[in-house]
Parts: C-alpha cells; structure tokens; sequence
C-alpha cells in the first residue's frame, strides 16, 4: 500500500513565527495609519486656512443682536458698542506673533442701542495683572473681526477645566471663550459666538493676531516621522526573516 506524506510547512510559517508576524503587520499597519491620519488632519488644517482667507476677502457683515449666529460664524463681521471693561477676563496660554508668552483679553462689548453684548477677542498683553484697567477703552469703538462659534470644553476626564481660584467666586483666566460658562458672570445676555478682533493699524495694545499669519502646523512633520518608523519596522522584520533563514 501506497502512503502519502504532507507538504512540510516551512518553519517561518509555523508556531512563534506565526504569532511574530501578526505582531510586526499589526505594528506596520498602525503607523501606516498614524501617518494617514496625520495627512488627513494637514487636509484639515489646509481648508481651514483657505476658509480664514476667504473670509477675510469678504466685505464685513454688521452685527447686530437680529443677526442669524449660524450665517455669520467664520464670517467678517463688524460691530459698535460700548465695551463692559469691568467685566474682562483673559485667555491664558497664547503667544504673540513673536513668540511671547502671555494672555488674550477678552472683554463684552455691549452693543450700541441693545441690551445684549458680544464677547470680542481684543488680542494680547504680556500678563493678566491689571488688565481690566490697563487696558479700559470707554468711549463708543466699531470694530471688525471674525465671527467664530463659543469653545465648548471636550468631552474629555483629561481636558483642563475653567476654575476660580481658592477663595474666588469669578473665574478670571480662561482656557477657551466658553461663551455659555462665562456668561455665568456677565450682567447682560451675551450673543452665542465671539468675535476674534482684526488689527486696526494701531501699535499698541491688546494686538490682535496678524491674521495673514497662518501655518499648517506639525502634521506633515508627524506624517513623515510614522512613514519613517513604519519603513523601519518593515525593513528592520525583513532583515531578522534573512538572518533566521541564514542561521538555520
């Protein structure tokens, strides 16, 4: 009687090796991916600029407490008031267009024959002493800026959270324009966005960010530097398969 043997299976493709090789795809495919991801947030980024740049190409749009949030938001608008300086907070953590560390001032400017108000972005200073009085503006002022949606807290245990200092009832320095939470100290009904202000020719301050300034940030970097760790797991499994097959 005849007997037939089975195909012996190559040992790489055997036991262990098996489990190694799902280990090194898996390990392959998610930096494949990371850097995809990274591309399509650069994509992200990119539209978001040319969105800012077409809406600074825009005539202005006046503001006024009729006006529609939803048709204005990323829009340029323009509006007049009255700013409520006693009522000024600052955003903490921002740079000037130099580099500088400090704060954003923000303060509701209520609008001109309303009892409603709008909180702008005026820009920055170098620190949040004082800010309320330094930098007081009580004459009637028109301004223009960029209309933009309130910054909602993430829905995240690890995103910062807006608090008052021990002893304190205000909040006084802000992560985010949080409209809903500020108006929770503010004495007249706010508009549900902000505005981010457009620099008006003025050297001093608050200064408003140069909004021409744009940058696609560190995505492409990031992108480039999965590709390169997928390349060298590739290339470095690759090479441990050849030495295996040399040594045996």
């Amino acid at each position: 009687m005849m007997t037939t043997t089975s195909p012996r299976v190559h040992r790489l493709l055997r036991g262990w090796w098996i489990a190694k090789h799902l280990f090194a795809l898996i390990i392959f495919v998610t930096l494949i991916t990371l850097g995809f991801w990274q591309l399509d947030r650069l994509a992200q980024r990119r539209a978001a600029n040319a969105a800012r740049l077409a809406a600074l190409s825009q005539p202005a749009i006046p503001l006024t407490p009729a006006t529609d949030p939803v048709t204005v938001i990323g829009r340029r608008v323009v509006v007049s008031g009255t700013f409520r300086n006693e009522e000024s907070v600052v955003l903490r953590g921002r740079r000037s267009d130099s580099g500088v560390d400090g704060v954003h001032l923000l303060t509701p400017l209520q609008l001109a024959g309303s009892d409603q108000a709008v909180l702008v972005d005026r820009g920055w200073i170098p620190s949040a002493q004082g800010a309320a009085t330094a930098y007081a503006v009580t004459r009637p002022v028109t301004i223009e800026g960029i209309a933009r949606a309130p910054q909602v807290r993430p829905d995240s245990p690890l995103a910062g959270r807006d608090l008052p200092l021990p002893g304190e009832t205000r909040i006084n320095a802000w992560l985010r324009v949080d409209v809903p939470a500020i108006q929770q100290q503010v004495g007249v009904p706010l508009l549900p966005l902000f505005i981010e202000q457009l620099p008006d020719g003025s050297s001093g301050l608050p200064r408003p960010p140069d909004p021409y300034r744009l940058d696609e940030g560190p995505h492409l970097s990031y992108a480039l530097q999965w590709f390169t760790f997928a390349g060298i797991v590739g290339v470095g499994y690759i090479f441990l398969l050849r030495q295996e097959l040399q040594r045996r």
